[in-house]
């Protein structure tokens, strides 16, 4: 081998040693990140993946979420605003969900609901929901969600006592006050053998007199007293009924009241929280099994515990279940003052619950003879 051409090879080597040394030392000082190769997609958030998956799914199919319903109306609007998906709802009551969803096991219709705390252990033995844990869990207290995921609650009530200040002379503070002659023939509420509202007065009453959910005789007895004294007027409270003068005192929920007090300002109506104590009832909401448009309903139930979707419902006159979410001073003049909702039970059973609606169903047949 000549030397010229030994001087070459060697040359050649140690330009390839400096100019492996030369990329190393750029790649260190600019590029600490490697490119994705060539084809290769930098992976998603997973809410931007869940927002493509829900809008290509298109729609929303619910059941039970009327848009009077606690300002579902608003809630529907701005997930048509934000992520350009419909909506459609059958207004069904809450027996009539839980009906539909069982029938419609093998074939699901409907993606999502919202129902009564009370029908959280029939939502778990029936498997009616699949789990989902959204992105505002950790903040929602420990009986307001279903450890499994299965279900979780976005807002509550209170039990309350609406009145037509112009319609009676006192207006009453406490359920003891409801027995005053002064209100003969001028209480209105629902039969508690079928409306979960009105199970849920008499449990409110029972709490307010003494009683819990083990023992709910103080309520059924409290409105003997008021069917013997024909203060309960036989008339179910509604909007309609109110507005036509038929119902000076409905019991119902404070969101009920309120949402008639927003609707009806030409009327002089006020929402009371009974000062002997009441109630607490919670709405749980979840993605069913087998939803047909599963990704529009996981982001559903993101919008439902947003910032906006807890102030949609604050809107609708129920209390936000995140604690966070702080109300404009102009809405938080609407509702009765904090202190008056110190008196405020909530019951967390779901199953005592269940067994307390049962024993007021059944307590309601002998008193309403």
């Amino acid at each position: 081998m000549s030397k010229k051409f030994l001087r070459l090879i060697v040359f050649l080597v140690l330009f390839s040693i400096i100019a492996a040394a030369c990329s190393t030392t750029s790649a260190g000082e600019g590029a600490a990140v490697e490119e994705p190769a060539v084809g290769e997609a930098a992976e998603l958030d997973p809410m931007e993946q869940l927002i493509i998956d829900a809008k290509n799914e298109g729609v929303l199919v619910s059941y039970g979420l009327p848009d009077s319903w606690v300002n579902y109306d608003e809630m529907k609007t701005l997930l048509l605003e934000k992520y350009s998906i419909e909506t459609q709802d059958t207004d069904m009551g809450s027996g009539e969900i839980i009906a539909a969803l069982g029938a419609e096991a093998g074939a699901p219709v409907a993606d999502i609901t919202d129902l009564g705390l009370n029908f959280a252990k029939i939502v778990e033995d029936e498997e009616l929901s699949q789990p989902y844990f959204h992105s505002y869990w950790d903040e929602l207290p420990d009986y307001a969600k279903d450890p499994e995921g299965r279900w979780s609650s976005a807002f509550w009530g209170a039990i309350a006592i609406l009145v037509n200040k112009d319609a009676v002379t006192t207006v009453p503070q406490t359920w003891s006050d409801l027995l005053n002659d002064e209100y003969i023939g001028k209480v209105c509420i629902k039969d508690p053998r079928s409306s979960a509202t009105a199970n849920m007065v008499v449990l409110g009453a029972a709490y307010g007199l003494g009683g819990d959910l083990t023992n709910v005789q103080p309520g059924l007895d409290f409105f003997a007293q008021l069917i013997d004294k024909g203060i309960l007027n036989g008339v179910k409270p509604s909007t309609a009924a109110i507005q036509k003068g038929e119902c000076p005192i409905s019991l119902f929920w404070d969101f009920d009241g309120l949402s008639a007090k927003e609707e009806n300002p030409e009327m002089n109506l006020e929402v009371i929280i009974p000062s002997e104590g009441t109630v607490a009832g919670m709405y749980i909401q979840f993605v069913t099994a087998g939803a047909p448009h599963a990704n529009v309903a996981k982001l559903m139930i993101e919008l439902e515990f947003s910032d906006e979707g807890q102030l949609a419902y604050a809107n609708g006159f129920v209390h936000p279940m995140r604690s966070s979410v702080v109300l404009p001073d102009e809405l938080k003049a609407k509702f009765p003052p904090d202190e008056a909702y110190e008196v405020v039970t909530f019951p967390t059973d779901y199953e005592a619950l269940d067994a307390a609606g049962i024993a007021i169903s059944e307590g309601w047949e002998l008193i309403a003879q």
